[in-house]
């Protein structure tokens, strides 16, 4: 009997089912926070990563829109401030940039292009864009070490062209790496607005000097960056104490970033809206009287929401169409950053805003809709970290 490819992940993946089950209390699932240990790679996959600055994180976020046997198309999306020495207030910058990964490069490289920059060429052959190659992944796995390219920011226009200046090769960094654990590393994140932990493999070594880490997904498939750190400890302490003792989030690193949410619909679509938070909504709605949705989006420090809410917010409108006798409560909540009466203020305007789309856009009745802003009180995580902070800026939606 010939085993194929297909074959061969199913039988691996249950081995990993058993194990995991015979390792747990009583024979029993160790609890809903170790079901997932595979993200597939496969259109509507969405992805958003936080990363953290001096006066608060901001998200971008990473939509799969298709795949074929050569490519695999990408949107990228974020909303961050940035200020230039040339102006008095901070602006807001948008991207909406799309990328393409060639399915070879998925397979092999061992260059990770980082970066999503309106001037990059696009595809960027050789490299990776949201992980690492199974290759590399293998590599760690077998060797305990690898190669792995990095790139710095451009400020001109690059070219493929190598005997071209500025060229997309000039600002790649390279440096060896080795694995820290013996075991994969469990990272916790939500996955289709459940919390979860996912099994990574952890490396360390340094690009020019500046000490870096990797923690890539363990899943050859789909061998994702859940987290990075570059230029550790970089900052010095002085500035540190500066930033804190003016109430402002400044890492020690250059650059800290971490996926804190993935919705995932590959492996259980809806039947009826192909997103897999549709039902979970309405369930949790109807077996708890809460649901904690974390997949409506805002723009930064703002009440204004992201087109890449609207799966989610379908998904309570269908709820409500479904059961025409709820009320909800809609309760908006803030991390810490920013002072407590700001975020009071900003999670009372974001629950009106979820109140206000799906009033004019769902027609829903106003009156089975309140609305709550709790701030930074009700807290479900730690504010001390990224993943902890993504965690508590929620909308909350409860059953009156």
């Amino acid at each position: 009997m010939r085993i194929g490819p297909k074959l061969v992940c199913s039988l691996l993946c249950i081995a990993m089912m058993l194990a995991s089950f015979a390792k747990s209390p009583a024979g029993t699932a160790r609890n809903q926070s170790t079901a997932a240990t595979r993200i597939p790679l496969c259109v509507g996959l969405t992805i958003v990563t936080a990363i953290s600055e001096t006066d608060g994180d901001y998200e971008s976020i990473k939509t799969i829109e298709s795949v074929t046997d050569r490519q695999v198309r990408l949107k990228y999306s974020s909303e961050r401030r940035v200020q230039d020495l040339m102006d008095n207030e901070p602006k807001l910058e948008r991207k909406t940039i799309s990328r393409t990964m060639l399915t070879k490069d998925l397979a092999s490289s061992n260059l990770y292009e980082q970066l999503f920059d309106e001037q990059l060429p696009d595809p960027i052959p050789g490299t990776t864009a949201i992980g690492t190659s199974a290759a590399v992944l293998n590599e760690l796995k077998t060797k305990g070490e690898v190669e792995l390219g990095f790139f710095i920011a451009f400020s001109a226009k690059p070219s493929l062209d190598r005997e071209v200046h500025p060229n997309v090769w000039d600002n790649q960094m390279t440096g060896k790496f080795q694995r820290v654990e013996a075991g994969p590393v469990m990272l916790p994140l939500i996955v289709n607005n459940v919390r979860v932990e996912l099994p990574t493999i952890h490396i360390l070594g340094d690009f020019v000097g500046d000490k870096t880490e990797f923690f890539f997904l363990d899943d050859p498939a789909n061998p994702l960056a859940i987290k990075w750190r570059y230029g550790i400890d970089s900052v010095s302490e002085e500035d540190f104490q500066k930033f804190k003792s003016a109430g402002m989030k400044l890492n020690r690193d250059l650059a800290t970033l971490q996926v804190i949410k993935i919705d995932e619909p590959c492996a259980n679509p809806s039947p009826t809206s192909g997103n897999s938070n549709s039902n979970q909504i309405e369930k949790n709605l109807a077996s708890t009287g809460r649901a904690d949705v974390y997949d409506i989006f805002f723009s930064f420090n703002s009440d204004q929401i992201r087109s890449e809410s609207e799966p989610s917010l379908k998904a309570i409108a269908d709820a409500l169409n479904k059961h025409p006798e709820w009320k909800l409560s809609v309760e908006g909540h803030t991390d810490n950053i920013g002072g407590d009466t700001y975020n009071l203020d900003l999670s009372r305007r974001r629950a009106a805003a979820v109140k206000d789309a799906l009033v004019k856009r769902y027609k829903i009745d106003p009156n089975r809709l309140t609305t709550v802003g709790n701030g930074a009180t009700k807290p479900r995580d730690t504010n001390d970290t990224l993943e902890g902070r993504a965690r508590n800026r929620r909308v909350e939606l409860v059953r009156q």
